[in-house]
């Protein structure tokens, strides 16, 4: 994910605060807590964005430290948490 595609126009999407969604670039498992695309915050001090606020309800890898995370919108993906694959603990 390039730190430019953050500030690029939000993609067309029904994503919502509160959905639960996954990514192909990092996995894991993550709720949306905020939207920046300028349709979510309409009285907002800031551009649109392709960007959302996130929270780790699974962290993807051990390199990931920090649960509150901002991400692309165009690279998630709604699932639920009935089709998540369930955690390995054995790594």
């Amino acid at each position: 994910m390039g730190f430019r595609e953050l500030f690029q126009t939000a993609p067309v999407h029904d994503f919502k605060v509160g959905d639960i969604v996954t990514c192909g670039c990092h996995g894991g498992l993550a709720m949306i807590v905020r939207i920046f695309d300028g349709v979510n915050e309409k009285e907002a001090d800031y551009p649109p964005m392709n960007m959302v606020q996130i929270w780790w309800l699974r962290y993807p890898h051990g390199g990931i430290k920090e649960r509150l995370w901002v991400h692309t919108i165009s690279r998630l993906r709604k699932t639920t948490l009935e089709n998540s694959p369930p955690k390995n603990f054995t790594d």
